[in-house]
């Protein structure tokens, strides 16, 4: 899939992950990154086996190259206006990579503990993903 913006898919039910769309949407003033949920875009992500799509979030780029987890930090970095050179930077320093990949796991070890869910009127959480 080739297009002009690079596409981040994330899992709506986890507040991290929509946390961190609602702040990438505020950063892209230039309209570079479209936001897109995991759970309505399953054609995109028809490399990933299914029982671990939910694992991580997910980045098309515009060349259609699909990242996933710490490995996309660097790219979605670099899709916003003001991360150009840092995400080069980012992925071409072991060192670096090394404290995304541990943030990143951390963040998903921890995602259910690290987020107050509040449910919204008329859904239950246990509602399947």
């Amino acid at each position: 899939m080739v297009t002009s913006e690079y596409i981040l898919l994330f899992d709506r039910d986890c507040g991290i992950c929509s946390a961190l769309s609602r702040w990438i949407a505020a950063a892209d003033f230039k309209h570079r990154i479209r936001l897109r949920t995991i759970q309505s875009s399953r054609d995109l992500l028809r490399a990933i086996p299914d029982d671990r799509i939910f694992d991580a979030f997910h980045i098309v780029t515009p060349g259609g190259q699909l990242t996933t987890g710490g490995d996309a930090v660097p790219i979605l970095i670099e899709a916003l206006p003001m991360g150009a050179g840092f995400g080069r930077i980012l992925r071409s320093s072991r060192g670096l990579m090394a404290q995304v990949y541990a943030a990143y796991g951390f963040l998903t070890r921890f995602r259910e503990q690290l987020v107050c869910r509040v449910p919204v009127a008329g859904t239950s959480e246990d509602s399947p993903r």
